[in-house]
């Protein structure tokens, strides 16, 4: 093939499309990160919610037994 503008019009895009996919790739992997780190707040904001839960119950049951007889 000759070295036509068509050609290398064709071969410039080719080239933009290869590096837009890799960066595109790139950043897949790096929203999978946050997802993974996001997994794990959530997990930690559920444990710390029920051991909340649990506390207020004890502390509400010793405000029960506190609380004189009327």
């Amino acid at each position: 093939m000759p070295d036509t503008p068509e050609n290398h019009t064709i071969k410039l895009l080719q080239e933009m499309r290869s590096e837009m996919r890799e960066q595109f790739n790139e950043m897949r992997e790096q929203f999978e990160d946050v997802n993974t780190r996001i997994d794990g707040v959530t997990h930690i904001l559920t444990l710390m919610a029920g051991h909340q839960y649990a506390l207020d119950g004890r502390v509400e049951a010793l405000e029960d037994a506190a609380k004189p007889e009327v």
